[in-house]
């Protein structure tokens, strides 16, 4: 229930806090009619010190605390259990060294979000701390505390994107005036912040090759901030989304279904997989804009199930817009094709699709790809991916990532000798060795633990 009230992550977790403060701490001194801005200013110091501690060791990579590093911040172990403290930070038994952390890591950043936001002054102290927990690029000065002595490498960015997202949402609610009590004053041109920053997810966007996680956080981001005149800035340079090779959640999607709907849909190649029928829903509802603009939709290695792909099918009758979709590995079955007939025949711009050959009786203009290994263009995906794997080992531990690579092997395998084009049948060739060594080693590997 508490999730349909709230329009964002931000909120919920804002809303614990408040409950905590409330009712747990407060007891004499506030009810349920006390108003949010007296709510916070009764623990505000309190609330001040341990998002410090919390910011300062995120940067640090730091989740457990012995009894000096609280007292460091004015945080004490009475203080742990007697207030609300006890409903955010949890006592573990280290070897004989009593030593603290927060209940999860995303209740850390979330009180990190929440002490840069009220830290922050104005519109140039929030651009660059953006520039900074984004992209690793320090201020040059700054008279915010958050900025200031302060120390990341660049391989640490990753850890810090749900704090950013947590900032975000939390900026919003500073403008909002839901952090009254805690904020010493406005921020400075505070009513032009929406634009500014719409205007700065723009750039990144138009002037930045982003790396696959970095977009999507940029996307969660702007879901946080909830705010219509900065997406409405950002959402139409968004050209081309590349989320392929990586596994996107429901939240992932609806992120990117909320910063999408928007633009003028100037997205023209999107390109993702391991998603479910869920995520499907949400695709489609994309697909079905009037405005939609996407050219190529890249969608295998997904397990979008019969249901996920009868909605996609429905999606695409009417759709001008796509003219290449692929769809190998994505667990259709034979009930998924049930309408993709009557669909698909009816859809007037779709040039290219993978598998699926009884379509061409209707559509004979239609290019059919029956299988992956006959187009050169998902052979060298397929490479670049199976490359990153080897580059780095630790994504073999992914249970989806195992069995993408097995489906593509006996893909290979069903294909044989059967690849009529030499460039193709060597480059299948090559895609299968590596697969093979890759499942392999990681065999080898799994034993050996």
């Amino acid at each position: 229930n508490i999730f349909r009230s709230h329009e964002t992550v931000s909120e919920v977790y804002f809303c614990y806090l408040l409950t905590a403060v409330k009712h747990h701490a407060l007891k004499a001194s506030a009810d349920r009619s006390t108003p949010r801005s007296e709510v916070l200013s009764l623990a505000k110091q309190q609330l001040t010190n341990l998002g410090k501690l919390a910011y300062e060791s995120l940067l640090q990579r730091k989740i457990m605390f012995d009894t000096a590093d609280l007292k460091s911040y004015g945080v004490t172990p009475a203080d742990v259990q007697s207030t609300f403290l006890c409903h955010i930070l949890q006592s573990l038994e280290e070897e004989t060294v009593e030593m603290y952390s927060f209940f999860h890591l995303t209740v850390q950043e979330h009180l990190a979000a929440l002490y840069c936001a009220v830290n922050l002054s104005s519109q140039d102290e929030v651009i660059q701390a953006l520039d900074f927990w984004c992209f690793g690029r320090h201020p040059e000065s700054s008279t915010a505390a958050c900025l200031q002595n302060i120390d990341l490498n660049m391989d640490k960015l990753e850890s810090l994107q749900m704090f950013t997202r947590f900032f975000m949402g939390m900026l919003r609610a500073r403008l909002a005036g839901q952090l009254d009590g805690l904020v010493h004053s406005p921020l400075q041109q505070e009513d032009g912040l929406p634009a500014r920053l719409g205007l700065w997810f723009q750039d990144q966007f138009k002037s930045k090759k982003l790396e696959n996680l970095a977009a999507l956080n940029l996307l969660h981001c702007l879901l946080e901030f909830h705010m219509k005149e900065t997406t409405s800035i950002a959402a139409p340079e968004i050209k081309t989304l590349y989320l392929f090779k990586m596994k996107l959640s429901v939240a992932d999607c609806a992120a990117m279904h909320y910063v999408l709907q928007f633009s003028p849909h100037n997205l023209q190649d999107l390109r993702y997989n391991c998603l479910d029928k869920q995520a499907a829903f949400l695709e489609s509802a994309v697909l079905k804009s009037n405005e939609c603009q996407v050219k190529k939709l890249f969608m295998c290695g997904n397990n979008l199930g019969p249901e996920g792909v009868l909605e996609l099918w429905n999606a695409l009758e009417h759709n001008t817009t796509v003219e290449e979709l692929y769809l190998d590995i994505t667990g259709i079955t034979e009930r998924g094709t049930e309408n993709i007939v009557n669909c698909l025949s009816k859809n007037t711009s779709l040039r290219t699709l993978t598998r699926l050959k009884e379509l061409q009786q209707r559509r004979p203009g239609l290019r059919i790809i029956a299988n992956f290994v006959d187009d050169l263009g998902l052979l060298q995906a397929y490479l670049d991916w199976v490359e990153e794997i080897r580059a780095d080992r630790d994504q073999m531990d992914s249970v989806k990532n195992a069995d993408a690579l097995r489906s593509v092997l006996k893909g290979l395998q069903v294909a044989g000798r059967k690849v009529e084009r030499k460039e193709n049948a060597e480059k299948a060739e090559e895609l299968q060795a590596k697969i093979e060594e890759l499942l392999s080693s990681s065999t080898d590997l799994m034993g050996g633990r």
